[in-house]
């Protein structure tokens, strides 16, 4: 039986597809710093579908834990780099050490277990990989923030590897799912307005038209779960860049108003995003970053 190992699977879309994985038959390796929601989530996927399912905390922004996941990602049969985060405030109003936990989150871990699983597929010339992008990563719709640079990596090193020799000629596959907005709980946690309703897609939606895309024979590249956002990602991606930055299209967050009290002052509100519920645990009177 397939194993597959997600990150960012408490909750939102990491749970969702482990689900969406478990109804499968796959068995699970569940990655999050929350040890009793992945607990909670590992018991109830195995009573529900028969499943193995561990639970591994990990904090992917620490090393030794990251290293600890890439030894597990050696043994997995599919790989779901969902985990993630994004600041709601602009590059200028960040402190470095936010900016350094977020790529680290969201560029440094997601290669790392890239690096640590791809070989070993290849080896045993079987495997998928699932990386977790952004319809903010064609193009400056999050402007003043290092959030859609980084999801911009992601897409971009699932296409490199995708589209190179090796890997079109074996059965090992890659694949980007670019995501839009998604009803989660995270808006309410962080204080966020709803996304609006004609641009928001429910997480579980979103999770199994994922899974269902990676278990095709010839998975997509790069795989936009729905039309709307398919037409919204080649516009993004393909407009001219002045047209892609107007408002109708884009969020500044440079343009929102925030108490200037010192570094750590509670970030603005912000439109809503491509992430689930999980919320990164604010520094003393700092403001939440989002994890996925």
């Amino acid at each position: 039986m397939a194993t597959a190992l997600v990150t960012g699977a408490s909750y939102g879309i990491g749970a969702d597809i482990a689900r969406a994985l478990a109804a499968r038959g796959h068995d699970l390796v569940l990655i999050a710093r929350s040890g009793e929601a992945l607990g909670r989530l590992a018991a109830r996927l195995e009573a529900e579908h028969g499943v193995k399912a561990h639970a591994l905390p990990a904090d992917l922004t620490v090393e030794a834990d990251l290293e600890r996941v890439a030894e597990a990602a050696h043994g997995a049969d599919i790989l779901v780099n969902n985990a993630g985060a994004g600041l709601s405030r602009s590059f200028e109003r960040t402190t470095w050490a936010q900016e350094q936990h977020m790529l680290a989150l969201n560029v440094v871990a997601p290669a790392r277990l890239l690096h640590a699983a791809l070989p070993s597929m290849l080896q045993r010339g079987k495997g998928r990989i699932l990386n977790v992008s952004s319809v903010a990563a064609a193009g400056p719709v999050w402007q003043g923030t290092t959030y859609g640079a980084s999801k911009a990596f992601s897409l971009a090193l699932t296409e490199s590897l995708a589209h190179s020799r090796r890997l079109r000629r074996s059965p090992v596959a890659l694949t980007a799912l670019v995501l839009g907005h998604t009803v989660s709980r995270f808006h309410e946690v962080a204080g966020i307005a709803p996304s609006p309703r004609l641009l928001t897609l429910p997480s579980s939606y979103v999770a199994q038209r994922a899974v269902r895309a990676i278990h095709r024979r010839r998975p997509p590249i790069a795989y936009v779960p729905s039309l709307r956002y398919k037409l919204l990602a080649g516009l993004v991606r393909h407009l001219p860049r002045p047209l892609v930055a107007l408002p109708a299209l884009a969020d500044d967050f440079t343009a929102l108003p925030f108490p200037e009290t010192g570094p750590y002052a509670r970030a603005p509100r912000s439109g809503g995003g491509d992430d689930e519920y999980g919320v990164l645990s604010p520094e003393p009177g700092g403001d939440r970053q989002r994890q996925r």
